[in-house]
Formats: C-alpha cells, sequence, structure tokens
C-alpha cells in the first residue's frame, strides 16, 4: 500500500480515538465544570477521584488535580477531600510501581495532616502505614520507623489495640530489614500481645519466618509459615495479601536452601494470587515475583528462560520496551530495580557476554545512585554506601577482565568511576550542599528555616551527648531531622552529588601527582595507579580479609595500644611494617622526591604511610632506618571527587588563629607541650592567639570563619557508644555534629591534637574522623593525628610546619619536611625515631601553600627602638648647638 493512503488511515483511528476518550471525559467534565461554578471544592476532588478509581488509565488526570484546582482548601470537609486527594494519589502511584512519586504524595499528606490538624481523617490507615511502608522498600529504615512510631503513637490516643499491632507488624519489618533482630523481635512480641485478629498475627507469623530465615534457622521458619498457609482454607480478599507474603516468604527459603523446584513453585502461587485478587495492581510485587523466578531459571542453568524472566520484570517497573530495549532515563531508586539488573548481569556472565553483563551491573549501580538521591540522613546513605561495596566489587572485577582481554583503557577509566561510586558519597553531598546553601539566595526563608532546623539538631544532639538524661532528648533529634527532610525534599537530588567522569577526575588533577586510590572488596583489594593524569594501571591484591586483618593487627599494636610494642619488639615491627609496604605497593614504581596522594579504603584509612619501611635489611639504628617519608611527600584524600570539589580558594587573606588549651587547674590531664608550641609559633606566625578560658565554641566559630588558617591544640578523643569525635576546649566541648558550615572558611585547618582523624570507620564512606567534618563544612585542608600523639614531638613538628609554610610551601611539603627535621635532629635516645613518635600527623585535602605574616622578631624591635632614641638624640643635639 502507498505511504500516503497508510498515513490518512493512522490518522482517521487516532481522531476516532480521540473522539471515543473525549465523549468518554465529557460527563466528568461537565459535572467538574457544573461544581467549580458553584464552588464546591469538595465534591469536585471526590469525583475526581471515583472517576479515575473506575477508570485506572486515566490516573494522569488524577495526578493533575493540584493542577487545576481553582483555589485551596479552607473548610474541614474540603481539607479531609484534600488528604484523601493525596492519599489515594501516593497509593495509585505504588501500584503502578513509580515509588518514589509515590513518597512524595504521602509526604505531602503528612505534612499537611500537620498544618492543619485535621485530626479527624485516618491518617493512621491511609498517609503513615503507606508512607512507613515505601521507606521500608526504599530501605530508608530509620524514616520508616520513625513514622511508624507516629503511627503508634496517633493509635494509641484512640487506644486502637487491633491497628497498633499492625503498626507495630511494619515497624518489625523496618528493623529486621536492616538487621536489628533484637528489635523487630520486641515489636513482634508487642504486637502478638495486642491483638487475637488472626490477619494481623498472620502477618507477625510472615516477619518472624524472615527473621528465623536469616538467622540461618530455615526448618523453623519452614514450618511457620506452612502452618499459616494451611490455617486458610482458600484465598480470599481478606487473606490474599498475608497469602502472598507467606508465599514469597517460602519461596525465599527454598530459594536460600537451593530447593529450587520448592521456591519456584511458592513464586508462582504468590504470583496466582496478585493475578486474582490485584489485576493490574500490586506491580512491584509482581516485578519482584517474575525476578526471584529468573534467579531460580538461572540456577537452573536455563540463562535463557532467566533473561526473559529479568526483561518481563522491568517491562513491569517501565523500564523495558515492549522490544526489551531498557530506558536508561527511566531507571529510578527502587531496590528491586538492583537486584533485577544484578539478576541479569550474572545471567549474561553465564551466557558469557561480557559487555551485557557489565552494562547491567552498572544500571545495577545507578539504581542505587537514584536511591540515595532520595536519603535525607546520613547514616542511612553511609549504609547502602557500605551495601553497594559488593555490587561495585563485581562490576570492577568484569571491567577488569574486559580490559585484560581488549587492552582498552576506557575500562581502566571505568574501574576508577566504580571505586569512587563507593567512596566518601557522603562527604561529597555534604560539601555540595553546604555550597549550595551559601550560593542561595540569602534572603530565601526556606533556607533560614533549614539553617535554624540543623542548628536546632545540633544543640539537642549536644544535649544527648552533655545531660545527665540526655536520652531523653533522641525523640526532638529524630523528629527535627524528619521535618527538615521534608524540608530539603525539593533540594535532595541537587545536593546528592554525582561522580564526575574519570576523564574530568584526572584532568582535573596536577599533573606531576601520583595518586593512588584502593578499592577494599570482600574477594580482593584493587590498586589504581594514577600518572601523569592517566590510569596506568590496575592491581588486584587477592585475600582481602587476610590483608584486613593483618592491617587491623598492625595498627592496634603498634599505633592505637601506645608504643610498648614498637619500643620492646622493633625488628618486629620493622619487619610487619615492611610486610604492607611490600603487598601494598610490589606492582608500582614510587619515584624519588615525587608528590604522592593516597585514597585509601576500609582500615587503610587509619594508617600513616610516611613510617612504613621500604627495605628489607633490619638496621638496629633506627634513625637509620629507610621509612617511606625519606623517599617522597605522602598527603592524602578522602576521595578524588572530594579532592577536585573542594579544592582551596585564594582569599589573599592571611589571618592565621591560634586556640591553645594546656588544661591546667583542669581534671585533665595538662599537656605542658601546648605552652611550647604556642610559644613558638608565636615567635614565626603573625596573628589572633587564645588561651584556655578564652577558647570555647564561640571563639571556635569566630575564629573558623575569620581565619586563613587555624590552629586548635587541646585534648581529642572519642565519646560515647559512638565514639563521636570530640575536641576539648576545658569547661566546653566541641562535637563532630557541631561543625556546621560557614561563608568564610579557613584554607587550612590544623589539629595538633590525639585521634582528630581517627573515628569509627563507615565501609564505602572513610574514618568518620574531626577531620573528615572540616572536609564536609568546605575546609580545603586539615592536618590532623591518626593515634595518641606524643606532645612534644607534635609541638616540634607543627612549629617546623610554620617555618616552611612562611616560605611559601605547600601544606603537604611543610609537614614532610617537618616530619624530616625530626628524623635529621637529635633526639634523646633512639627510641624517639619510632613512627609512633613523629608520623601520627597526616594532611587530608588540598596539597597547597597558605598565606601567613611573618612575626616581627623581638631584635628587630630593639633595633627599631634604638634607631629612634638615636634620631632623637641627633635631633636634640643639633637643636642645642643652634
Amino acid at each position: 500500500m502507498p505511504l500516503k493512503p497508510v498515513r490518512y488511515i493512522v490518522l482517521f483511528c487516532l481522531m476516532l480515538l480521540h473522539a471515543a476518550a473525549y465523549a468518554q471525559d465529557a460527563p466528568i467534565s461537565k459535572k467538574l465544570a457544573d461544581l467549580k461554578s458553584k464552588n464546591d471544592l469538595t465534591e469536585w476532588l471526590y469525583q475526581r477521584i471515583d472517576y479515575v478509581t473506575a477508570n485506572p488509565q486515566q490516573l494522569p488526570f488524577l495526578l493533575a488535580a493540584q493542577r487545576d484546582v481553582w483555589r485551596q482548601p479552607a473548610t474541614l470537609e474540603e481539607r479531609i477531600a484534600w488528604l484523601t486527594l493525596l492519599s489515594t494519589q501516593g497509593y495509585d502511584q505504588l501500584q503502578a510501581g513509580d515509588i518514589l512519586s509515590s513518597i512524595n504524595y504521602y509526604e505531602d499528606a503528612y505534612a499537611y495532616f500537620y498544618k492543619y490538624k485535621v485530626v479527624q481523617f485516618d491518617v493512621v490507615e491511609y498517609v503513615f502505614k503507606p508512607l512507613g511502608n515505601n521507606y521500608t522498600r526504599l530501605g530508608d529504615y530509620e524514616r520508616a520507623i520513625f513514622i511508624q512510631q507516629k503511627a503508634i503513637e496517633q493509635l494509641n490516643a484512640f487506644e486502637n489495640t487491633g491497628d497498633m499491632a499492625s503498626a507495630y507488624c511494619n515497624m518489625a519489618i523496618s528493623y529486621y530489614t536492616m538487621g536489628n533482630y533484637t528489635a523487630a523481635l520486641n515489636c513482634i512480641t508487642k504486637g502478638q500481645k495486642l491483638t487475637k485478629n488472626s490477619g494481623v498475627n498472620f502477618r507477625l507469623q510472615n516477619v518472624l519466618a524472615d527473621i528465623l530465615n536469616d538467622q540461618s534457622r530455615p526448618s523453623n521458619a519452614r514450618k511457620i509459615l506452612q502452618k499459616n498457609i494451611k490455617s486458610q482454607k482458600s484465598d480470599n480478599s481478606q487473606n490474599a495479601y498475608s497469602l502472598l507474603g507467606a508465599y514469597t516468604t517460602l519461596g525465599n527459603i527454598e530459594l536460600k536452601s537451593h530447593h529450587l523446584k520448592f521456591a519456584g513453585n511458592n513464586y508462582n502461587s504468590a504470583l496466582n494470587i496478585i493475578n486474582i485478587w490485584y489485576p493490574g495492581d500490586r506491580l512491584r510485587e509482581k516485578a519482584n515475583l517474575v525476578a526471584q523466578l529468573a534467579k531460580v531459571k538461572r540456577l537452573e542453568k536455563q540463562p535463557q528462560k532467566a533473561l526473559l524472566l529479568a526483561d518481563e520484570a522491568l517491562r513491569i517497573l517501565r523500564i523495558n520496551t515492549s522490544q526489551n530495549k531498557t530506558l536508561a532515563q527511566n531507571i529510578y531508586g527502587e531496590i528491586n530495580l538492583v537486584d533485577i539488573f544484578s539478576e541479569k548481569a550474572l545471567t549474561y556472565q553465564l551466557l558469557k557476554q561480557p559487555e551485557a553483563a557489565l552494562q547491567n551491573i552498572r544500571y545495577a549501580l545507578l539504581a542505587t545512585d537514584k536511591i540515595r538521591k532520595e536519603f535525607a540522613d546520613n547514616k542511612t546513605k553511609e549504609r547502602l554506601q557500605n551495601n553497594g561495596k559488593e555490587l561495585a566489587e563485581t562490576a570492577i572485577e568484569m571491567a577488569l577482565g574486559l580490559y585484560q582481554t581488549s587492552h582498552d583503557e576506557k575500562y581502566l577509566n571505568l574501574v576508577l568511576e566504580i571505586a569512587e561510586q563507593t567512596k566518601a558519597r557522603t562527604l561529597a553531598d555534604q560539601i555540595q550542599h553546604n555550597n549550595q546553601q551559601f550560593a542561595s539566595n540569602r534572603h530565601d526563608s526556606t533556607l533560614r528555616k533549614r539553617t535554624d532546623l540543623e542548628r536546632a539538631i545540633a544543640y539537642n544532639e549536644r544535649l544527648i551527648m552533655t545531660e545527665k538524661n540526655g536520652a531523653k532528648y533522641q525523640e526532638k533529634v529524630n523528629a527535627l531531622k524528619y521535618d527538615l527532610s521534608l524540608l530539603n525534599k525539593k533540594y535532595r537530588e541537587q545536593s546528592a552529588g554525582t561522580v564526575s567522569a574519570a576523564a574530568d577526575m584526572l584532568s582535573a588533577l596536577p599533573k606531576e601527582l601520583h595518586a593512588i586510590e584502593f578499592f577494599f572488596g570482600t574477594r580482593g583489594v584493587y590498586m589504581i595507579d594514577i600518572k601523569n593524569s592517566v590510569v596506568k594501571k590496575v592491581t588486584r591484591i587477592a585475600g582481602a580479609d587476610s590483608l584486613r586483618r593483618q592491617l587491623t593487627q598492625f595498627i592496634n599494636t603498634y599505633y592505637r595500644n601506645g608504643p610498648d610494642a614498637m619500643l620492646n619488639s622493633p625488628k618486629e615491627f620493622f619487619m610487619a611494617s615492611n610486610s604492607i609496604y611490600s603487598t601494598l605497593f610490589k606492582s608500582t614504581t614510587l619515584q624519588a622526591n615525587e608528590r604522592l596522594c593516597i585514597i585509601a579504603d576500609d582500615v587503610l584509612g587509619y594508617l600513616s604511610f610516611d613510617g612504613l619501611i621500604t627495605g628489607d635489611k633490619y638496621d638496629p639504628a633506627t634513625s637509620q632506618w629507610p621509612f617511606l617519608l625519606k623517599k617522597l611527600t605522602t598527603t592524602y584524600a578522602f576521595s578524588l571527587n572530594a579532592l577536585i570539589k573542594n579544592k582551596a580558594k585564594d582569599t589573599g587573606r592571611t589571618t592565621f588563629s591560634g586556640l591553645f588549651v594546656t588544661h591546667e587547674g583542669n581534671s585533665n590531664t595538662p599537656i605542658i607541650a601546648v605552652k611550647k608550641e604556642a610559644d613558638a609559633i608565636n615567635k614565626l606566625v603573625k596573628g589572633n592567639y587564645l588561651y584556655n578560658e578564652e577558647v570555647n565554641t564561640r571563639s571556635f566559630f569566630n575564629s573558623f570563619e575569620n581565619s586563613a588558617t587555624l590552629h586548635i591544640s587541646t585534648h581529642a578523643y572519642l565519646s560515647g557508644i559512638n565514639k563521636e569525635p570530640t575536641l576539648d576546649f576545658g569547661k566546653e566541648k566541641l562535637f563532630l555534629f557541631e561543625l556546621l558550615s560557614k561563608a568564610n572558611k579557613p584554607n587550612l585547618v590544623i589539629l595538633s591534637a590525639c585521634r582528630t582523624g581517627d573515628g569509627m570507620l563507615a565501609n564505602g564512606e572513610g574514618i568518620i574522623s574531626l577531620s573528615r567534618g572540616f572536609t564536609a563544612i568546605g575546609t580545603p585542608a586539615t592536618i590532623a593525628g591518626l593515634w595518641n600523639v606524643n606532645d612534644e614531638a607534635v609541638s616540634q613538628i607543627t612549629a617546623n610546619v610554620y617555618k616552611h609554610l612562611l616560605t611559601g610551601k605547600s601544606s603537604g611539603t611543610a609537614l614532610h619536611q617537618a616530619k624530616l627535621a625530626w628524623l635529621n635532629t637529635a633526639q634523646p635516645s633512639d627510641a624517639m625515631y619510632l613512627p609512633y613518635y613523629w608520623d601520627s600527623l597526616v594532611l587530608m585535602g588540598a596539597d597547597e601553600p597558605v598565606h601567613l605574616q611573618a612575626a616581627i622578631n623581638s631584635i628587630y624591635w630593639y633595633a627599631i627602638g634604638g634607631l629612634i632614641v638615636i634620631t632623637l638624640g641627633l635631633l636634640y643635639w643639633r637643636k642645642k648647638k643652634r
């Protein structure tokens, strides 16, 4: 048939379809117009909701309600109708599989409910429950538990024990999914005590079975579920959802036990329930079941069938087209998507199609990245970062395998990008958030409110740490954080920093810099070697667990537990240090006098590389040992991404501030060397010097905002059960969470104190230390201590740092030269050359010069004074002579 007639036929068909749709929409449009003319907003909203309930394909019509409304609700009835609209929109979006849009509508409903106190609306059933469940599906368990606790509080007021038991069931799921089995079991017990409702008890038992399965007790879990299923004579509208959960969990148990046939049977039973009782709905659950069947087929060595099922799951979630083309732009943040793409990658590996496998594992990483953009709490992000490392390791293995067969350098760059996706991402988010905050309009009311909430959170967290009954403030902190997350919703995606392309990161590095980035996996450790802004090689070190144990024992024995082991067994230390050096650097060449930047990972973040022994011939004279320090300058970065985005700015400022707390007259041990350190720096650098009682949180923040270089010398330690990094200002303490960004900040902060680079290890994120906290609020570089420093050594080394900074040397070079000066100076004993005494301080961040003003020496003042006296004498003599 000629092309032109075909066009006319298609056009005619489209006109008929449009006419049919218009005919169908005409009655509702007329009704809505009539209600609008009568200003009847309540009925207008309900008519719109009812129409889309009867015609699910018209969902966009419901979602356009906010756009089409002519005024905002004013009466109680209108506000109830508005909440009904929001909750219906959230429900419909969830059924369509769009969990993020669903969350947005439910969050709007939550905020609206509390703004107008619409207590007549059943907010627990229609907002709190689905919103909490959505957070759990996303993996945002902190916010899920917060909302579920809100539901329990709301229900408690009405003494509705059945619904409370259901809320405890939902909370148990959140705790169980995040791995807190004790709290989950406690919620199950509370729920069982509250209700005799068989449906709720059925769901509680399902959660208990999940926990038992995770605890490797599949037979116990299986018995519970089989008994539950047997107790139901048939599926019906009342028990369908509980049965769906039971069959799904039973399938998971059988899959974990590798009973593939039984797993498939249970998944198909669950699918059958969805098809009968939820046709067109429960798309997320349906996609999950289809994906699990794909996994069964892959394990049965039927990859083609597995691939068809995985693609079907993606079509259900609207990621794949009908021709099974994956639309990357449609990928959103969803745990199910991560699992499906991971499954496809493994299937392609089985089919020996490595490129397709790598592409799908990258899709999984993309979905993970989209999830983290929705997270509000940093601890939640850190957990996601940890969970994503195994996925990233698989991707790195695939990329490295493709490089080894093709020798295409793009795969080396890809390894760098993947490693950076798992490294210090929350830190990068904080840096970006702070940069945006100060780039925004200073009169923005939302910005002011955000700042107020952040300060309120810090204040209440301080009360938790310092008050006798501080735990009572935790509930307030949780509420403030949730309010902040809602306020930040529209900024969240902007604040979630993306990882730059490898080419952009590499081009931003100084040409002469030699950078080595480590990635610690579960199977191996990868070393990415970068020279002249090019990834030269990627090396795999086998045995990640054994290397982690070796490093942990080395760091604990010789550094964290004090100097005794190093003093008593210097040869053992020498050999252990050389063994670690050889393991880490055997595949790379370190040139003399080069600048080396280490991007550490995992326990490597606790190690200073300067003190590593580069040779294997032991010499009893410690001062003669071949330390890496003697070969080159080493600095550190949390990630290349953070290093590039947090560059030093040349403001032209030269202001120096020094805060010195000796703790004399205090319950803490006085630090005599602090006074010596302050005197030594005072003779070198012109600036503002504060001592003891003059040092407090107020003077700290004032100095931070008004200094080009900030020096802090005091006690520092880790406080409380969470090991919160803490600076001790005598009568006051400054905690890590109190570090709030300021418009101006120093280019260098020197933390001349114990363990300021130490803290809890967040896998994939780094050491949560004071040094990291200063980086997060925009400080380009910090010098901090990794372990309890030797006061005398650190006071001399820091004073020497300033000598070199005054000559224009970069901060990394200045620290390097100061450490060398210690090794080249006669010490009271040879033991003082051991790395424990001189190697604690490390530079983290930008290795740049800083501007300082030299102090005028007292000799110069005497000379000037003498010159004035002589001049006055001469003038007097001349006058008298006249």
